[in-house]
């Protein structure tokens, strides 16, 4: 076992391989990695019955694309079913591309995909996903981040109106590091909703009954408020941040929005340049002139604009194309876990290559994982935010971390960004 098996949790797996070469190989790395093997089956059926046996759901399960019974499709499915959110490993010797696949459609059913490893597995490449696998246990923890469970209450419009007139939401930010030199550049904010009777709430819990009741440009008018609040307060203990805050796609519907925004930035005395606006679209742009007219408007009067989750959806090369953007945010489905996807290289390259010529900063979202880091490092990208950086923070908490980190040798520097999702 050793002194390795210090940071690997301490897992319970259940290993499945038709092949019982690669079977036993994998329970004797398994054990190298310093991860018990609950039981192991060389068959899909055999397997869900093993797992349906167990007193409780292993905590991994590793398995092959290739089984004599069923297929890989097939058996994640079947995982899916039994049960919910289980976190998978996924070896074979398939290409890349159809492990990528593979974890996606793993993600897609509601599993945890941890990882996909080509044959023969090693100790090493188990520990790293098994370790990936506690991070993720960490984030499903962390009290910071908030969620809306079935069990919670989604309070209508008409609560989030008055919540919105009695200033119950709050900023909460992530910093965000330079991937040269560690340097403080920024921090994503997510709003939340200190309910008085449900308390902390996501924006899974009010977005919804906020854009059904139009209330999406008055929640972005509260937003600017307090980030510039925010702001000021940094600003007056010596530390300039600049701001981005998310626009709905919905407001870029609204060209009266943006005459707003100009007039409530410039009365707080907050220079533009401070400010960039980030667009999130989940959906084409049904009305491209409206929507042009706001960004170019706002762009003209000095603020940024971002391009959010760029890579998933229609955030792609057109819309990079078509509006005069600042900021490029690389989409955390691309970026976490990209070392160990390496057909992720080549886009990920040229999608940074191509901003950098642009003139667009680079933003990397999602980044949990050392090896991520490193990766996007090399590959010439700006700017990292994820868990491996820091947690969100509360806005008078984010002085304080900088001071520590700066002391730590850290970070150093200026920026944040605030957004209305999760």
């Amino acid at each position: 076992m050793g002194a390795h098996h210090d940071a690997v949790p301490a897992l319970r797996a259940v290993l499945i391989d038709g092949s019982g070469a690669d079977l036993d190989a994998a329970v004797a790395q398994c054990r190298l990695a310093g991860i018990a093997v609950n039981g192991w089956s060389d068959s899909g059926a055999g397997a869900l019955e093993l797992i349906e046996s167990l007193p409780v759901p292993p905590d991994l399960v590793i398995m092959e694309l290739n089984l004599p019974d069923m297929d890989g499709a097939d058996l994640l499915q079947a995982l899916s079913m039994l049960e919910p959110g289980l976190p998978v490993i996924i070896t074979s010797r398939h290409s890349t591309r159809l492990h990528d696949a593979a974890l996606t459609l793993a993600s897609t059913l509601g599993l945890d995909a941890l990882a996909a490893l080509p044959k023969p597995v090693n100790a090493q490449a188990l520990r790293d996903a098994a370790l990936s696998c506690e991070a993720a246990s960490a984030r499903n923890a962390a009290p910071t981040r908030a969620y809306c469970d079935a069990g919670l209450p989604r309070p209508d419009a008409g609560e989030v109106l008055s919540g919105l007139q009695h200033h119950q939401f709050e900023l909460h930010y992530q910093p965000k590091a330079s991937l040269q030199d560690g340097s403080l550049r920024g921090a994503e904010g997510l709003i939340r909703w200190r309910h008085p009777q449900h308390g902390l709430l996501s924006p899974a819990c009010f977005l919804p009954q906020t854009e059904a009741a139009n209330l999406v440009d008055v929640m972005t008018v509260e937003v600017v408020r307090m980030a510039l609040q925010d702001w000021k307060r940094w600003h007056a203990d010596g530390l300039s941040l600049p701001i981005s805050i998310n626009l709905s796609p919905l407001s870029l519907t609204d060209p009266h929005l943006a005459e707003e925004l100009i007039t409530t930035v410039n009365q707080a005395g907050v220079p533009p340049r401070a400010i960039t606006f980030e667009i999130i679209e989940h959906e084409e742009i049904a009305d491209l002139a409206t929507a042009l007219r706001i960004l170019i408007k706002l762009r003209l009067h000095g603020f940024g604009l971002a391009l959010d989750d760029y890579g998933a959806g229609h955030a792609s090369m057109l819309q990079l194309s078509r509006f005069p953007f600042t900021e490029v945010k690389l989409d955390r489905r691309l970026v976490h876990g990209a070392a160990r996807r390496p057909h992720m290289r080549p886009l990920l390259s040229h999608t940074i290559a191509a901003a950098r010529e642009l003139g667009v900063t680079t933003v990397a979202e999602g980044i949990e994982l050392e090896q991520d880091r490193q990766l996007l490092r090399e590959l010439g990208c700006d700017l990292a935010q994820g868990y491996l950086i820091a947690r969100p923070m509360h806005a008078r908490a984010l002085p304080l971390w900088r001071e520590k980190s700066a002391a730590a040798g850290k970070v150093t520097g200026t920026g944040t960004v605030i957004q209305l999702r999760p």
